[in-house]
């Protein structure tokens, strides 16, 4: 690949913001179209972040764009995972017998935001937001943008289109309607999603509960998780059922309901969170599923890339890129 060639990347989630770093420090000209504000500039609602745990193939992309030590700075070290019963019994289970190995907790958002700082730092770099893609033609390398803030709508030509827009990727939207080649696509969503809630920080600014491990709250088909955050509160994703159970995202509407939900399987959860029916019905309610798609590109000129970034449960495991280019 010819380092004078343009290079379109869709979207500037954790992905894109990576990748446009990446191969602005091999000298590529990069172009990342996001259609979201800039999180830097504008606060961005909670409620579909599902908060990341960092691990060791997660750090080495970070070493390969040099970042190792300011993410580190980011990062909540967590030895184990803190079990909760439904008696409010903890247990910790390290990952691992030795001190010096463990996962982090980072803010997604701080994550970004630190990506795209790095990545703008390259001349040969720009980012653009507020611009939706509404289709891509992959026979001529050219993609359709919506600008919201002018309102109008414009053609971007490029050599080579990365998509990296996530779930609902608009390239691999066309690659399906356009029928132009042989190209499988499934999509299945689980019977579970997911609420983003959140134990703020003590009035004195701490920890209300162990700082340093991923705490679990296991209940068979359903689940509580929370991962420190370095202002004092944790995230806290509930995984449920949106319809099985006694207990189910379509029958949680009531503040009654909800707190006789928690009284019941998160006692002590319950006593740490006084926001939770806020929260609750604050934040949206997320669905969960697989994408499976073949092929991923089409002759070289445009690549959709998921990352396998974030895993289940939003995990960051890492980053495994074989193309040339990077």
């Amino acid at each position: 690949m010819n380092k004078q060639q343009n290079i379109l990347i869709i979207g500037a989630g954790l992905c894109g913001s990576l990748l446009a770093l990446r191969l602005g420090q091999r000298g590529y000209h990069v172009t990342v179209m996001e259609k979201r504000p800039d999180l830097r500039k504008v606060e961005i609602s909670a409620g579909r972040s599902i908060n990341l745990a960092f691990s060791d193939r997660g750090n080495k992309a970070m070493k390969l764009v040099g970042l190792e030590t300011k993410v580190k700075a980011l990062c909540i070290p967590m030895n184990g995972r803190m079990i909760h019963d439904k008696e409010g019994n903890t247990f910790l289970s390290n990952y691992s017998g030795r001190d010096f190995e463990y996962i982090n907790s980072i803010s997604r958002g701080g994550l970004n935001a630190l990506l795209l700082d790095e990545a703008e730092k390259h001349e040969n770099v720009t980012i653009h937001f507020n611009r939706k893609c509404k289709s891509v033609d992959f026979e001529k390398t050219t993609a359709l943008f919506y600008d919201y803030d002018s309102k109008t709508e414009f053609i971007e030509d490029t050599d080579v289109i990365i998509a990296t827009d996530g779930a609902g990727s608009i390239l691999r939207k066309s690659y399906y309607l356009e029928k132009k080649f042989l190209f499988s696509f499934s999509q299945e969503y689980l019977t579970h999603g997911y609420k983003e809630l959140s134990i703020l920080p003590s009035d004195s600014g701490d920890y209300k509960t162990y700082k340093n491990a991923l705490h679990i709250w296991p209940r068979g088909s359903f689940m509580l998780i929370a991962l420190p955050n370095l202002d004092g509160s944790f995230t806290v994703t509930l995984f449920l059922s949106f319809d099985d159970g006694d207990y189910n995202f379509n029958n949680l509407t009531t503040q009654e309901k909800i707190i006789d939900f928690f009284k019941k399987e998160f006692p002590d959860a319950l006593d740490l969170m006084p926001n939770l029916v806020e929260d609750f019905f604050k934040n949206p309610t997320s669905p969960l599923g697989t994408v499976k798609c073949s092929p991923w590109h089409y002759q070289n000129k445009t690549i959709l890339l998921v990352l396998p970034l974030v895993s289940k449960f939003g995990q960051i495991i890492g980053i495994t890129l074989k193309f040339d280019f990077l």
